[in-house]
């Protein structure tokens, strides 16, 4: 017997499940309950509902129809083998097989064409299996909802598809030359793959196999069965939750049901048979074409029934006019909706099949909510302030009660975790929501799987260091090599100052490639042996700091590059299936060192690589195979494996939008929803035939999106929340939701009363909440319905703004100070401040590797190298440059030529100048002297360099800075107190050229005053912050002060430096003193720039 249970609430169809099993038990206890279901989160949950009804769950088979009714062919027909010989995914590689040598036909010259003419191109096999990917989809698609196309062409028979498509065409104006054309290589292909079928199975495994034949073969089979084939069938069938069945599918369901019981249950929104509903579209569509006339269409769309489950319910549509047309027994279970809320009015329409207007006030309650933001950031820092908001109103409410999807969870996954994570801290803020995420692709989360990927995609990989520390980074393969975390963070300092970049060999067709793991790892090796400054050696100079004990860490380094280059040069060219097999075995014990946490993710590797060689090989394809076709083989069947063990586990369900998961939950939540990206897009086949003639319960993966809407709507209990980016990050400019959003509101619009849209200035804006562009924006503080919950990141307006430290420091004092410690305060008093007395550094260090070899040298590498050729003669430039090259901080190729001789160049005048110094010996000048300030002594102690007779010297191959400035006068103002018979210079270069700083002479009188200046401030500036112009201090002076906050705020933005330090200072700074700034810039700086000498 066939029984339909219908009912608009899945809780009820559940019941139902487990009153039959309650009142009708199996005769044997031992038998398993058959329960076909169509996704693995609705088994979870109606294992859960079984339990909590019946005590306990047990003994269910939850199986997929396909899986279930091909079981049940092979227990009549045990010659069947395991896997049907139509699979698609054997469908592939038959026809990757039998198309090649179809191509010589001139009704394959499409084909052909795409292809192109040579195949032994490197990308001819890639290009191959895509093309037979999409037909065996195709053929997949005919045999399930198209089976007597294939009969046709198997007799040579291609009128009948053809008059077929006419009929469905007749008011369309079709090429069908193209139709023809099409329909002639796809019959041709299929015939052959049918006789390549025959020819290695019997008739039997055939046309029991074959889904057009299968029918009557099964059918002629169940009614002729003997006693212990009865036996075999299963005594009971209950199919929970589908919403969707091919004819041929479900036929065979109904033939069962005369030697079993096969209870369906079906999510039915209305209570009323809408089956022979119509969208608004079609009726339009038929007025276009003259079929109805104008006032006939009024009159319909007058009488039409509710416009949502018009819109949204084709599938379930379709489904339940098949199902009536079977007249099954059926029994409702329906449940009339309240109308307690927005969202249960809507419901209450959808099942009466109405378009009333009910909702008396919008804002009554919070069921029905639609949030618009900038970012997929935003949108998961709005939910989770929503469901805060929730969680403080309904005290019943409980993390298990919600469940949020969206139609990529892979995208918004990292958002969920920062956002759901920040207050998961060991203070247990209550803010803190426990949370869950499913179906991520264990490409996506797995290391091991992620990175093996990776080194399938290595054929044409620059050997990029990058690339190559990624897969140190996974631990499996740290550990099978022996390195610590520590170690890598070593060898990646070693292998950056090592000059590598990218590249396998230094000999390249017309160049050297120093940038290369072979000079770096040969650089490395023999540094572990000799010191850098021993020289060249066979063209390689040693790597200083990986010499001695650092030998052992180096090998190991040079064994997993070994291994890589092993397993890439393997990649360079096709393979047997065999060989492949191995050599991926190999693969995975040779990186991965398998332990308890990866030995399941290893196991999934091996298992997946038997099955791809074992089902290639079941259909006899023997080519030998390139590494591109294998790698998206294993892309395509390792993205099949997802983590769903998370779904349904106390928590707030992260889950991707799939059919049937929209199970029910007091909160449903969408997220994602924007034009783009729901109804998921779905690229037809430009060849597929079925598009021209289109029946009932054909599947469209639009369709399946929009009732997984009209499922979601329906299963929320109290709540549904929707979310999409409205807004543009950039301009704010308004961006459109999906369209099942904006009908959703039209819905809404429309189901206002008068007097509701009276009371209402903008319904869309009511209904729509634009939520602000960040966090702390003041509008979530302030906002009537939506309470945010994160006050840290707003500035309570009753609390002042604290200055930085506005109560000096307690510092013990200080009795001496080195030279170089005063030069360094006065160069940038704030950096000096954070770093000194605060002990806190901004600075990062930036470890990433460039991934190119160099054409263009860095400014800081121009400046280095021009300062070691400052102080070297001709005859050493040629060993200098060698040296340099080898290092692989030369530009590549003749570029290094170009950039030596440019280099060479721009000192040469700077050379010149300083030659008369830099040929003589240079003496230190020490100073050491107390200094009488007014509140103590302070003893200044230091050395200054580069004295040359009675001058000290100074120089820098760059321009001139104010620091150089500063440290420059300091100098003179000590010469002047201390040394009066000694002078400084500064020497710089600007372009080719070169110029040189010094100051007018000051008395002695004049230099300890201004000395002293700079020593009180330092010793002011142990306690709090001095704030000055640092830079730019000529130009700042011309002016009266009134402008030195934005002049700190422009000093902040470009001093890439140090900027970070003011930054945070001017940050926590309530209110400046600008004219404070200005005197104290002027008694600093004034004299420095008054004596600087003429001409200078």
């Amino acid at each position: 017997m066939f029984t339909l249970y219908q009912s608009n609430q899945i809780s009820s169809l559940a019941e139902m499940l487990v009153k039959i099993q309650q009142v009708n038990p199996l005769e044997d206890p031992f038998e398993p309950e058959t329960i076909l279901i169509q996704s693995q989160g609705m088994a979870q949950w109606l294992q859960m509902q079984i339990a909590e009804l019946n005590g306990v769950m047990g003994n269910c088979d939850f199986l997929y129809p396909t899986t279930f009714l091909w079981q049940q062919y092979r227990l009549l027909f045990p010659e069947l083998p395991k896997e049907n010989i139509f699979e698609r995914s054997s469908l592939v590689w038959r026809i990757m097989r039998l198309l090649p040598s179809c191509l010589t036909l001139s009704e394959f010259a499409p084909l052909k064409r795409y292809l192109g003419d040579q195949p032994n191109k490197e990308q001819y096999q890639l290009k191959l299996y895509q093309l037979s990917a999409k037909i065996a989809e195709l053929f997949d698609q005919y045999l399930v909802y198209r089976p007597h196309w294939l009969v046709s062409w198997e007799e040579g028979n291609l009128q009948a598809i053809e008059n077929e498509i006419k009929i469905a065409t007749a008011a369309k104006p079709i090429d069908f030359d193209l139709i023809r054309a099409d329909m002639k290589w796809q019959s041709h292909l299929w015939q052959q793959i049918v006789s390549d079928l025959q020819s290695e199975s019997d008739e039997q495994v055939f046309t029991t196999s074959h889904r057009a034949y299968l029918q009557q073969n099964y059918f002629a089979k169940l009614d002729d069965l003997t006693e212990t084939e009865k036996a075999k069938l299963p005594k009971r069938i209950f199919i929970f939750g589908i919403s969707s069945f091919s004819p041929l599918q479900l036929a065979v369901f109904k033939k069962l049901s005369e030697h079993c019981d096969i209870h369906l249950f079906f999510f039915n929104p209305s209570e009323k048979y809408w089956g022979d509903s119509v969208e608004e579209k079609v009726w339009q569509k038929l007025a276009l074409s003259h079929k109805i006339s104008q006032d006939d269409l009024d009159n319909l769309l007058a009488e039409q029934r509710n416009k949502l489950l018009n819109l949204w319910g084709k599938q379930g549509r379709d489904f339940l006019a098949q199902l009536i047309e079977f007249e099954p027994n059926t029994i409702d279970v329906f449940v009339e909706p309240e109308e307690n809320s927005n969202l249960n009015k809507l419901k209450k329409q959808i099942f009466s099949l109405e378009n009333d207007a009910t909702i008396t006030d919008l804002t009554a309650d919070n069921s029905l909510q639609i949030h618009s933001c900038h970012s997929p950031m935003r949108e998961v820092e709005v939910l989770h302030n929503q469901l805060l908001n929730l969680f403080e109103q309904d005290s019943t409410l409980l993390p298990k009660d919600i469940i949020v999807m969206s139609p990529d969870i892979n995208k918004y996954a990292p958002y969920i975790d920062a956002v759901f994570s920040r207050y998961n801290t060991g203070n247990r803020d209550p803010r803190y929501i426990p949370f869950s995420l499913s179906d991520q692709a264990f490409t996506q989360v797995d290391p091991i799987i992620h990175s093996f990927l990776q080194l399938l995609a290595m054929k044409e990989s620059p050997f990029n260091a990058e690339e190559l520390f990624d897969l140190l980074e996974v631990n499996a393969i740290q550990t099978r090599f022996g390195f610590s975390t520590e170690d890598i963070h070593t060898l990646r300092v070693w292998v950056r100052n090592a000059g590598v970049r990218s590249g396998v060999e230094i000999e390249q067709p017309h160049w050297q490639n120093y940038n290369s793991w072979e000079n770096g790892l040969n650089r490395l090796l023999l540094g572990s042996s000799l010191k850098e400054e021993q020289g060249i050696w066979e063209n390689t100079l040693a790597f200083g700091d990986s010499y001695g004990l650092n030998a052992e860490l180096v090998g190991r380094l040079a064994s997993f590059i070994e291994a890589l280059l092993a397993w890439v040069n393997f990649l360079q060219t096709p393979q047997p299936l065999a060989a492949w097999q191995q050599a991926i075995k190999n693969l995975t014990a040779d990186l991965y060192q398998e332990n308890a946490e990866n030995a399941a993710s290893i196991l999934l590797l091996n298992n997946v690589n038997d099955q791809i060689i074992e089902q290639i090989s079941a259909t006899h394809f023997s080519d030998d195979l390139q590494i591109e076709v294998l790698a998206l083989l294993f892309e395509q069947q390792l993205s099949q494996h997802s983590q769903q063990l998370n779904f349904l586990v106390g928590r707030v369900n992260f889950a991707t939008l799939l059919p049937m998961r929209a199970i029910p939950f007091k909160v449903i939540c969408l997220l994602g929803m924007n034009e783009a990206d729901f109804p998921r897009q779905q690229q037809i086949n430009s060849f597929d035939l079925m598009q021209y003639a289109p029946k009932k319960g054909d599947r469209a993966k639009r369709d399946d999106d929009r009732y997984l809407f009209l499922e979601a709507l329906l299963s929320a209990q109290q709540m549904f929340y929707i979310s999409y980016i409205g807004q543009s990050q950039k301009d704010g400019k308004e961006m459109l939701p999906s369209i099942l959003v904006s009908q959703l509101l039209d819905a809404m619009n429309e189901a206002l009363t008068p007097e509701c849209k009276q009371q209402l200035s903008d319904e869309v804006e009511v209904l729509v909440r634009k939520q602000p562009l960040s966090v702390f924006s003041k509008k979530n503080f302030t906002h009537p319905r939506d309470h945010a919950y994160n006050a840290e990141w707003i500035i309570k307006p009753t609390v002042a703004v604290q200055d930085f430290l506005s109560e000096p420091l307690t510092n013990e004092s200080v009795a001496s100070l080195e030279l170089d410690e005063l030069i360094s305060f006065v160069q940038n008093p704030i950096r000096f401040f954070f770093l000194k007395v605060l002990g806190i550094s901004f600075n990062t260090y930036d470890d990433t590797i460039d991934e190119s070899e160099i054409f263009e040298m860095s400014g800081l590498d121009n400046y280095r190298i021009l300062n070691e050729l400052l102080t070297i003669n001709l005859a050493q430039q040629q060993r200098f440059f060698a040296e340099e090259q080898l290092k692989g901080n030369l530009p590549a190729s003749y570029f290094a030529q170009i950039a030596t001789q440019d280099l060479i160049g721009k000192i040469t005048e700077m050379q010149a100048a300083l030659s008369h110094y830099l040929a003589s010996e240079s003496r230190i000048l020490s100073v050491n002297r107390e200094v009488e300030l007014e509140r103590q002594t302070l003893t200044l102690n230091g050395n200054i360099a580069n004295l040359y007779q009675n001058e000290v010297v100074l120089w820098r191959v760059g321009h001139l800075r104010d620091k150089d400035k500063i440290q420059t006068w300091i100098y003179h103002l000590l010469l002047c107190a201390y040394f009066p018979e000694k002078t400084v210079k500064f020497y710089y270069r600007e372009g080719e050229q070169v110029g040189v700083l010094s100051f007018e002479t000051v008395s002695q009188i004049e230099a300890l005053s201004q000395l002293s200046i700079y020593l009180n401030a330092y010793l002011d500036g142990l306690s709090q912050a001095q704030l000055v112009i640092y830079d730019r201090i000529e130009e700042y002076l011309k002016g009266d002060g009134t402008n030195s906050e934005q002049v700190l705020i422009d000093l902040a933005e470009k001093d890439e430096r140090d900027g970070s330090y003011l930054h945070r200072l001017l940050a926590q700074t309530k209110e400046l003193d600008s004219q404070a700034i200005h005197q104290r810039t002027q008694s600093w700086f004034s004299l420095m720039n008054q004596k600087i000498a003429k001409g200078d």
